[in-house]
């Protein structure tokens, strides 16, 4: 008598093949899909990041024939009341298109600190306009007239080139030697604001509440250094006080120059003689400036993007001498 036995078993076999092979087939297709979509919105994410960045070189563009005009305009001079301090936005076929100048000189150079005291003086110009700034920060506890100085003295070692600490508060190689984390002071020009969380004596409170009101750049004897009066916020222009002064210019007069420099449109050094400053520092004051910072942001296909453009400005040419661009 013959069984039928085999061939089920052979029909068992051969669908346990098919069901393995089908689920092989299935899990390769799911791989290869989510490979092809993961790939496909990398390349997406690429194209549509060169095309913002395309579009905020635009706005970088703009912002440079923005204050080449000005230059013509008005060479002498630079104010928050004319044009290329606006802050403009468009929309676009993808979202929209923003971009605002800010000048760079209405806040503190930190690197003018590379210069030091002259001799018979217990600091040097720069380093009073920054202990008066220091003392002027919106804190909720304000630094003292010591602490502010002492910061000054460990920023500005941090900054020149000897290892030898030029006051008490002054910090060299043999402090930061023995910090935690260890480390060694720059010894240089600074690079960023950023670093002076490495100094002695800074703080977060005090770095978050300082950044806004300082920056750094190379000190080029051809382009400005000073800080711009007619576009220095009142937290700035606190730190130009009389020189035997190493305290803030009080509130109440600050006010009243930033109610001139708006009713004229413009002011110079004499508004601060006007308003019974008897001898203010003045050799790093100006009112015209060559450093601008343009910070442009679009949204294209619904994400977002920034471009931070430091651009020169000088008689005879402009261009951008750093650039930072990323999704924010």
């Amino acid at each position: 008598m013959c069984s039928n036995r085999p061939k089920r078993q052979q029909r068992g076999a051969a669908l346990i093949v098919a069901l393995v092979v089908v689920a092989i087939v299935a899990i390769l297709s799911v791989t290869v899909s989510s490979d092809f979509l993961l790939m496909f919105r990398r390349v997406e994410n690429q194209m549509y990041s060169e095309q913002a960045y395309a579009y905020l070189l635009g706005a970088e563009g703009v912002a440079r024939v923005a204050l080449l005009k000005d230059q013509k305009l008005a060479p002498d001079v630079d104010t928050l009341v004319e044009d290329w301090a606006l802050p403009q936005k468009f929309p676009t076929d993808y979202g929209w298109i923003a971009g605002q100048l800010e000048d760079m000189q209405g806040r503190f150079n930190l690197n003018l600190l590379t210069k030091p005291p002259t001799a018979g003086e217990t600091h040097s110009e720069q380093q009073r306009l920054l202990i008066r700034l220091l003392q002027a920060l919106p804190l909720a506890e304000p630094l003292a007239l010591d602490q502010a100085e002492a910061l000054v003295d460990a920023i500005s070692d941090w900054i020149d080139s000897d290892d030898t600490p030029s006051r008490l508060g002054g910090a060299e190689s043999q402090y930061y030697a023995d910090a935690d984390p260890p480390g060694r002071p720059a010894n240089r020009a600074l690079k960023s604001p950023s670093e002076l969380m490495w100094v002695k004596g800074m703080t977060p409170e005090i770095y978050r509440a300082l950044a806004p009101f300082v920056t750094v750049w190379p000190q080029d004897p051809k382009a400005g250094s000073g800080i711009n009066i007619n576009t220095a916020p009142a937290v700035v222009l606190r730190c130009i006080n009389d020189k035997g002064s190493l305290e803030p210019l009080d509130p109440s007069t600050t006010e009243k120059i930033l109610e001139q420099r708006k009713s004229r449109g413009e002011i110079d050094i004499g508004v601060y003689t006007e308003n019974e400053v008897p001898s203010p520092d003045q050799s790093f004051v100006a009112v015209k400036s060559t450093y601008f910072q343009l910070t442009a942001q679009t949204e294209f296909q619904g994400r977002q993007y920034t471009l931070r453009s430091v651009i020169l400005r000088d008689e005879k040419n402009i261009r951008v001498i750093a650039r930072t661009f990323g999704e924010w």
